[in-house]
């Protein structure tokens, strides 16, 4: 299954609300392209943003969506733990895509956190509970709630790990949105041909303090 794809979805009657047959749209979509997904989607939506960490191969996904929508609102939280390689990447995406970034930064900073906590604690603990909640969580939350949002698109797919296998392309986000997830029945080799095919530049030197490695998740799915 590949990225591209004609814009050739018909708009139907608004379908992004709290009572949305998420079941029956996930079955009308199960084949179609991420293209189409994110047609249909930013012609549903009333107020559609994204969420962003700028990981490894995240290009693919802000630049299939603001394809299909140039302006729409970007989330990215700071959380001050990022690689000098993130950031420079981050700098040259924003510029590249003329993303409508919005940066969300916890209220402590990370140096702060780290005079006072001692740096990132270990996985699995009360204490990096309270870390993930401190300098991803509250942030993500505080930009759901000033943006207030109908959907959230993201780029997740369903081989990242297990509880993502689990998920579908249309959700129940937190916040009452809905989560659309176009990418979802996508493998890694597609998302890295299509970044290849259209000379993205993409982050190789990434680091999320709040997951410490790369199949766990984050945290933000798992919030109801």
């Amino acid at each position: 299954m590949g990225l591209s794809a004609g814009l050739s979805t018909q708009s139907a009657a608004r379908t992004f609300h709290h009572g949305a047959d998420l079941d029956a749209l996930n079955q009308r979509f199960k084949d179609s392209k991420p293209s189409e997904i994110m047609e249909f989607t930013i012609a549903e939506a009333q107020n559609p943003v994204v969420f962003t960490n700028f990981r490894p191969l995240a290009i693919a996904f802000l630049h299939l969506v603001t394809r299909a929508k140039p302006d729409i609102p970007v989330i990215w939280v700071d959380h001050g733990y990022n690689t000098p390689e993130t950031y420079r990447h981050i700098e040259k995406v924003i510029k590249l895509l003329d993303l409508n970034l919005y940066t969300y930064s916890p209220k402590m900073s990370a140096a702060h956190y780290n005079a006072v906590y001692g740096g990132i604690p270990p996985l699995d603990t009360p204490e990096h509970d309270f870390f993930s909640r401190t300098v991803k969580l509250e942030p993500f939350n505080r930009a759901m709630e000033e943006l207030k949002p109908d959907v959230w698109l993201n780029g997740i797919r369903h081989d990242q790990n297990a509880h993502r296998k689990g998920l579908d392309v249309f959700t129940k986000g937190n916040h009452g949105t809905i989560r659309v997830a176009p990418m979802f029945h996508l493998k890694e080799i597609d998302v890295e041909e299509y970044v290849y095919e259209n000379d993205l530049p993409d982050n190789d030197v990434y680091f999320d303090p709040t997951k410490g490695e790369e199949h766990r998740e984050c945290g933000l799915l798992l919030q109801k």
